[in-house]
């Protein structure tokens, strides 16, 4: 009888004690879990990856090498090392950001990494560069069109000041436009430029501001010459076109070039100047007409100028040399 109590005993020991495998590979999981959990939440020596946004304005006033880096620096926890490498550098990160087909807007990441003996971690830093937002305040500032005015060289060299110039420009703003605003370039700057190349273009930048608003309008003066009036030329006339004929024994009897130029001044109205310029000239029409292959019979004409101050007046003159009657 003990004998049959004491192996009951041990037979529900032994059921007591047996693990049913489902269940085993529950607790295995849940402890894979919670390790899982564990290596997520542990923060290296580093401190935690970090993150920060600022907008595109923001960005671009950054003034040098240093400052970016404070910048990263910044998101590092408290009293982690600041003398960590940065990969990518920051001044790889600077030039990718002045890149025109890649930088401007978006995110910067750089991973910083300590090696000090005490410390051997990295950590990941961010900085988002994110578009400027206008303020629903500033929705009904402005600083009106862009716009730009002519004016004569004699105009401009009469304005007599520097107040008479800042003037001008301020004329073209629309109605309603603040005129305490700033000339980007200053209106000095652009009075040197005219007094160095003159006739041109002369455009400045003015900003106007208003607590946090802002804008801009770009004003244009453009300098032109002067209008040349047309001189009085009613009285300078060389009068009809005009020509005459006459035979190649004629043409080949007359004696000197200064006989041909009479013949040719025959053919002008009475009262024009005699002392005009041909072209082609006498002698290249003598020549001409004494060349085996190209002279003989034929027309021969000149344009004949005369000139009087800045008024001129041309006439078409033509002798014609025909055969000898057989």
């Amino acid at each position: 009888m003990k004998k049959i109590l004491l192996l009951s005993i041990i037979g529900l020991f032994i059921i007591s004690c047996s693990v049913d495998p489902i269940e085993s590979d529950l607790r295995e999981s849940q402890i894979v879990e919670m390790n899982a959990l564990s290596e997520a939440d542990e923060v290296g020596c580093a401190g935690p990856d970090n993150s920060m946004t600022i907008t595109y304005s923001e960005a671009a006033a950054i003034e040098s090498w240093d400052e970016v880096r404070k910048l990263y620096l910044s998101l590092l926890a408290e009293g982690i090392f600041r003398g960590g490498e940065f990969d990518p550098t920051i001044w790889e990160l600077i030039n990718r950001f002045n890149d025109e087909e890649e930088g401007g807007l978006g995110e910067y990441t750089t991973w910083y990494k300590i090696d000090n003996g005490d410390c051997k971690d990295t950590v990941m830093l961010t900085v988002i560069v994110v578009a400027d937002q206008s303020s629903p305040a500033c929705d009904g500032f402005t600083a009106g069109a862009d716009k730009s005015m002519t004016i004569t060289q004699s105009e401009a060299e009469a304005i007599e000041s520097w107040d008479e110039v800042r003037k001008l420009y301020l004329s073209m703003l629309d109605a309603g436009v603040l005129r305490n605003g700033e000339f980007d370039p200053s209106i000095w700057d652009l009075i040197r430029s005219y007094w160095e190349k003159g006739l041109g273009d002369y455009t400045t930048e003015y900003t106007i501001t208003d607590g946090e608003c802002t804008d801009s309008v770009l004003l244009t003066v453009t300098v032109v010459a002067d209008e040349q009036s047309e001189p009085l030329c009613d009285g300078v006339d060389a009068g009809p076109d005009n020509s005459l004929t006459i035979t190649y024994s004629e043409a080949v009897t007359i004696e000197s070039w200064d006989e041909v130029r009479k013949l040719y001044l025959s053919l002008l109205a009475n009262g024009v100047s005699r002392d005009g310029s041909f072209d082609p000239s006498i002698w290249d029409l003598i020549r001409r007409f004494n060349n085996p292959e190209t002279g003989g019979p034929g027309d021969y004409t000149t344009e004949y100028t005369i000139t009087a101050g800045e008024c001129t007046d041309t006439v078409i003159l033509t002798v014609t040399v025909i055969p000898d009657e057989s």
